[in-house]
């Protein structure tokens, strides 16, 4: 059984608070699959501002945030690098801790609106708890149960060609116009453009063989 779940959370120090707060016409979001360690303190973000230089100016003076890079830009969007301070208030490392998986994080209001993956409803009431002691404000917006979580290496799929396709997927790649560029996509999930452009390349081919094609297709 798994529970999927919208949840909204507040606090002042949560990571990039002041950010959101200072900049309400800005947009920022955790890219999933960006190969980040939650016990870590660093993530790669997403940004879309119509004032890059107001943004940067936010990050410096955020007392949650310990330093940011640029990664790259793409269609008015850039991403950055950004490490916490020890003063950030974090959920992520408690949601890796009871087995959860974050699969969306997006600014909203003063805080973050979390897409989250759970084991059962005990694992949220655990979530739920700690964001008491913490002082955290974490609203629950809906919840959904799932008799089963699909598998993502059928089709003949291996799991480092699946994680590439939904990262380009969720990410924009596939969107016209692209959200996102090869370069920028193989920088957030650490591969090289060849790297990523041949799992791609991969992937497509073997759903194309499983689903499209029987056995009786000849491909000449």
């Amino acid at each position: 059984m798994v529970i999927t779940t919208h949840v909204y959370a507040d606090h002042p120090d949560l990571a990039l608070a002041d950010t959101i707060r200072t900049l309400p016409d800005v947009t920022l979001g955790v890219l999933e699959d960006a190969g980040t360690d939650p016990e870590n303190s660093e993530y790669v973000f997403w940004i879309e501002a119509p004032d890059f230089d107001a943004v940067e100016a936010a990050l410096a003076e955020d007392h949650t945030v310990a330093a940011f890079t640029q990664v790259d830009e793409f269609r008015g969007r850039r991403t950055y690098r950004i490490a916490y301070s020890d003063e950030a208030t974090l959920l992520t490392p408690m949601i890796h801790r009871i087995g959860g998986i974050t699969r969306e994080s997006r600014s909203h209001a003063n805080g973050w609106m979390l897409r989250l993956q759970l084991q059962d409803h005990d694992d949220l009431l655990t979530l739920d708890r700690y964001a008491r002691d913490e002082g955290i404000h974490l609203e629950l917006l809906d919840l959904r149960q799932e008799s089963e979580v699909p598998d993502r290496t059928r089709f003949g799929l291996t799991e480092p060609q699946a994680d590439a396709l939904a990262a380009a997927y969720v990410h924009g790649y596939y969107d016209d116009p692209r959200e996102i560029s090869l370069q920028e996509l193989a920088s957030v999930l650490g591969l090289s453009n060849t790297a990523l452009s041949g799992r791609l390349r991969r992937a497509s081919e073997r759903l194309v063989e499983e689903v499209l094609l029987d056995e009786e297709t000849d491909r000449s």
